[in-house]
């Protein structure tokens, strides 16, 4: 029996204020959420800057609602995980957050979150600058999302990227709690920055374990609820599909890759068999 929309929301509020640490790796489309849920993941999340790269844009606010809503959808109903979705900076301001709030309800996602950078945002992470709307404005977004949500189970989560202060961020992350945020995101660049969040903060945690200072279970450790893993799975792919390309044009068959590439031919049974059992069921079902 298919999961509703509002029991992958309390599930996923189970997971934010349970114990334990969850995963949740980035995925571009129902392919790739089949894959994590086969691996035995809790929870998938959907990146906006894993699909601005799917659609060969750089990440910086060029897909519109209805694009990542269209991919949301996909993700949606090709698993019976709950699933975060990147609702950018809610694609405009209060006004625009309301729509975004209800398309992404619609969709079916487990959760949003919504960041305090201008529109159309950029990665600041990639060197580029980046602007930021006030405490106030993201406080407005924030009360935004919550009153326009029908199901109160649909989790709301506020970011923010203001980079070069971390009493600001918590400031604007305490601010939006106080404007019913349900979890914070964790935009931090050390142990300490982490722990800053965890301290002051008092909702559940979500975040990008920054893997070059601690481990994905450590940051777990650290306080928060969910890690979130954007574009590994997306580059991994992309390096497997440059492999397969190479050895083409190297030598006219692909033979050798699937030869040589360790469990490949499990996941080749998995991808073949992928949606069958569902049809068969569905046929028997409605066998005339």
């Amino acid at each position: 029996m298919e999961a509703t929309a509002t029991e992958k929301r309390q599930a996923l509020r189970r997971m934010l204020k349970g114990p334990g640490f969850h995963l949740a790796p980035s995925c571009n489309d129902g392919l790739s959420a089949r894959l994590v849920e086969w691996t035995g993941f809790p929870l998938v999340h959907i990146s906006g800057s894993a699909q601005h790269r799917a659609m060969g844009f750089a990440d910086a606010g060029l897909l519109t609602l209805t694009e990542m809503i269209e991919r949301a959808r996909n993700v949606v109903e090709a698993v019976q995980l709950p699933i975060v979705s990147d609702a950018e900076t809610g694609y405009g301001n209060a006004v625009n957050v309301v729509r975004a709030v209800r398309e992404f309800e619609r969709s079916g996602v487990a959760g949003i979150h919504i960041e305090d950078q201008m529109t159309p945002k950029r990665a600041g992470h990639e060197g580029f600058e980046i602007g930021l709307i006030s405490k106030e404005e993201m406080v407005t977004k924030i009360k935004a999302a919550v009153d326009t949500r029908r199901d109160e189970s649909l989790v709301i989560i506020a970011r923010s990227e203001a980079r070069d202060s971390l009493p600001e961020r918590l400031e604007r992350m305490q601010a939006s709690c106080e404007a019913g945020a349900d979890a914070v995101w964790v935009s931090a660049r050390s142990v300490d920055e982490i722990k800053a969040y965890a301290q002051n903060i008092n909702k559940p945690l979500v975040g990008v374990p920054p893997r070059q200072l601690v481990t994905i279970y450590q940051y777990g450790d650290l306080g928060v609820h969910v890690g979130v893993l954007p574009n590994i799975l997306q580059i991994a792919g992309l390096h497997g599909m440059r492999q397969v390309l190479e050895e083409l044009k190297k030598s006219g068959t692909e033979a050798r890759y699937f030869k040589e590439t360790p469990g490949i031919d499990e996941t080749r049974k998995w991808y073949s068999e992928l949606g069958n059992k569902e049809l068969k069921e569905l046929e028997a079902k409605f066998r005339a």
